[in-house]
């Protein structure tokens, strides 16, 4: 995938989060019944060190308060300026930091955090899917591996969205859609169509169905396949020491990846 494409997807991605942030966090202030399922595999340790890649408003936090039996450090991050302030103002004793994966990336043709700690559990929900490029995609999670410590462990959530076909159909833009939209301007649709046009295997642009925004921002996803994610692991010298579908009505909307180095 070409540079100026994957900054444009890039770009889609965070206007529409910067557009629809009090919608979405409100969308999302529970957690997940697939966390419930890997807190046996975390790691037995006082002050155990979290790296939370996008960590959107930070509700991870509350559910180690919740399940974690010992103390904890905390380091969340994420490239939405009004979610990381969401988070913040919430959880004023943890660290949160803006950081643009993709565009460090681009940058510098590899993913360096800033921070220079190594972590005992480094976690990503909800963000796999919105990497543009199979070469992105192992990069992260190359880069996840490089923050790791001994006997560290790395929890990858993949959405499957195009798994559920009934539920997000209709939120799947093509270019009949993105045409006889009236909440969008001639330019916008152009912009569209071209992104649309130049999608690789497994890409799709969906819409936002809820607020004053609905139909008026779209975000770029990827459906990452087992056989891909499996892929993926093995070129990024990790392996998979548990794998889990849960989430959603059918309890398969997230697939969970529990990874630790090779």
């Amino acid at each position: 995938m070409q540079k100026g494409l994957i900054k444009a997807l890039n770009q889609l991605n965070q206007d529409f989060y910067a557009q629809i942030s009090e919608d979405f966090s409100a969308s999302r202030n529970f957690s997940w019944q697939g966390w419930t399922e890997i807190i046996k595999y975390l790691p037995k340790k006082e002050n155990l060190k979290v790296l939370d890649i996008a960590c959107g408003n930070g509700r991870f936090v509350e559910f180690l308060k919740q399940n974690l039996q010992s103390s904890f450090s905390y380091l969340g991050l994420d490239n939405s300026k009004s979610l990381l302030k969401i988070a913040q103002n919430k959880f004023k004793e943890q660290q949160f930091e803006f950081f643009d994966l993709i565009k460090n990336y681009l940058t510098k043709e590899k993913i360096v955090f800033n921070t220079q700690e190594k972590f005992d559990l480094i976690i990503s929900f909800g963000l796999s899917h919105h990497l543009p490029s199979a070469k992105i995609r192992k990069e992260f999670l190359q880069s996840l591996k490089s923050k790791l410590n001994k006997n560290g462990l790395i929890v990858v959530s993949n959405w499957q969205f195009a798994k559920e076909q009934n539920r997000f159909q209709k939120n799947t833009l093509n270019w009949q859609k993105i045409i006889k939209n009236p909440k969008i301007n001639l330019w916008q649709k152009i912009k569209l169509i071209f992104l649309l046009l130049n999608l690789e295997k497994n890409d799709f642009l969906l819409d936002w169905r809820k607020g004053d925004k609905a139909n008026q921002v779209f975000r770029y996803c990827h459906h990452i396949k087992e056989k891909e994610m499996l892929g993926l692991v093995k070129k990024s010298g990790l392996k998979v020491i548990a794998k889990l579908s849960a989430d959603g009505k059918s309890q398969h909307l997230n697939q969970y990846f529990l990874l630790t180095a090779l």
